[in-house]
């Protein structure tokens, strides 16, 4: 009987063991999917925020201005150019004012070839034994060739130490004088015409954007009189400083600019007899480089 017992006692142990073990096992597999399943709605929350930046982020893209290039194209075609959907030919303002920048983006070096002319006016009259005085009035035509030498490290590199090498003839208003055949001497109408050229430093401040202000401190200038003075001379040398301002066009990919120019010239009167101190003032088309 006591060994029936202790049998039966054992099947009792092993039917509640093999009762048991199957409902320990769907308890621990309904512990882990409820943690999946709380893991699953963490992610699809962080792919929630992850999507409302996304569109955040294109919001802005959308409304920001985007700058494309400004190649010319045939005409009626459609392009943009600047601010995102302008028409090319409608330069946007953010577009000028980051013309400096595109320029030195462009591949070029800083330089610039520039043809110029306006009005001058000659300090005093220049009445000798070739010249017999008139106007101080007259006009200036020339050019100038601007070469970079180097950025000013006082100011991030961004404005531009240059050297500027120019000739201009001054056409003045006074008369010229001629002898004549019986060693005569009478007026023959023509002008009293001077040639300069200087060579001259040049700061440019190229930190303004497509504005970009300059000024020449100081120069070496030489100037050729024709007729030559009373005391036959025709070659002086002096100085010259002056300053202007330019705006660079957002056309050709920044190659253009207008501006506007104003040079003292003075030199020692007591070499040749004559006051050729001049001022020149007026517009110039530079092709930059």
């Amino acid at each position: 009987m006591g060994n029936l017992a202790r049998s039966i006692l054992a099947g009792f142990f092993l039917l509640a063991c093999i009762g048991h073990v199957p409902g320990a096992l769907a308890e621990d597999i309904d512990v882990k999917i409820k943690k999946l399943e709380g893991l699953e709605s963490r992610i699809e929350a962080k792919l929630k925020r992850l999507e409302e930046l996304e569109a955040r982020l294109e919001a802005r893209l959308e409304t920001s201005p985007q700058f494309i290039s400004t190649r010319s194209g045939p005409l009626g075609e459609e392009a943009t150019t600047g601010m995102t959907g302008m028409p090319r030919g409608v330069p946007s303002a953010s577009a000028s004012a980051g013309a400096a920048a595109a320029a030195a983006g462009s591949g070029q070096l800083g330089g610039q070839v520039a043809f110029r002319g306006g009005y001058a006016h000659m300090d005093g009259t220049m009445n000798s034994l070739f010249s017999s005085g008139g106007s101080n009035n007259g006009w200036w035509v020339g050019g100038s060739l601007d070469i970079p030498l180097m950025k000013d490290p006082f100011f991030n590199n961004k404005n531009t130490v240059l050297g500027q090498i120019s000739l201009d003839v001054i056409g003045t208003g006074n008369n010229t004088k001629s002898s004549g055949a019986i060693g005569g001497v009478f007026d023959d109408g023509g002008a009293q015409n001077l040639l300069k050229i200087a060579i001259s430093p040049k700061y440019r401040i190229d930190s303004m954007g497509a504005l970009r202000p300059w000024i020449i401190p100081i120069g070496l200038s030489f100037i050729l009189n024709s007729p030559p003075s009373s005391s036959a001379t025709y070659l002086d040398v002096g100085g010259t400083t002056g300053f202007g301002v330019e705006y660079v066009l957002p056309v050709l990919d920044n190659h253009l600019s207008l501006g506007l120019a104003f040079a003292y010239n003075f030199y020692p009167s007591n070499r040749n007899s004559l006051n050729t101190n001049n001022i020149n003032v007026g517009p110039y088309v530079g092709i930059n480089f």
